[in-house]
């Protein structure tokens, strides 16, 4: 009988996964690699030499040129002649001008308040406002349109001193709520 013939084993295709201990190595400079790259350095030596004559060589940015007017006069650069011309002016103080109102706004005149948050359903601020309640503060609610539409803002204050201010500012801080100090201009009436 006849013996049955082994069947061939062809080769993957794919590439063996197997890596060597010498493909793992950092590539190595070669003879050929510093030819190259001498090659390189005097064509482009040959190259600047034949392409920018030296006849057209650039201005250095440091050197300033005069510039010319239109009467064909050179002018140096700026004059500052205010050196000459100020201590021989005069000054009319004329007693009939009144100065300005130069009094001092008290603090009465501003209010301080602290916007605890900015929202867009009425939901939403009523329960920042609970939560600031939770923590002793009383908040009030403003609604205001904008472009964006109808915003619901949660304000704390007017605050009497800046102790208040702080502390109120620590508690929601605290609680991690971001504030924004602002400051209005107290009403007219109520100073």
């Amino acid at each position: 009988m006849a013996s049955a013939a082994k069947p061939v084993k062809k080769p993957s295709a794919t590439r063996s996964q197997k890596t060597t201990g010498a493909t793992e190595a950092p590539p190595t400079l070669s003879a050929a690699h510093f030819q190259g790259f001498a090659v390189g350095l005097i064509a482009g030596i040959l190259a600047s030499i034949v392409f920018i004559p030296a006849s057209e060589s650039p201005v250095p940015a440091t050197e300033s040129l005069p510039m010319t007017t239109s009467a064909g006069q050179v002018d140096e650069g700026p004059r500052f002649d205010f050196y000459t011309v100020l201590p021989n002016q005069e000054l009319d103080l004329n007693p009939d001008i009144e100065p300005a109102d130069l009094q001092s706004r008290s603090e009465g005149d501003a209010q301080y308040l602290l916007q605890v948050g900015s929202f867009r359903q009425q939901a939403d601020a009523d329960r920042r406002r609970g939560e600031l309640a939770l923590l002793g503060l009383e908040a009030t609610v403003e609604a205001g349109d904008s472009d964006s539409g109808r915003w619901h803002r949660v304000y704390l204050g007017p605050f009497e001193s800046r102790s208040d201010m702080a502390r109120a500012r620590a508690l929601t801080a605290q609680a991690d709520m971001d504030t924004l100090l602002l400051k209005r201009e107290a009403p007219s009436g109520l100073q």
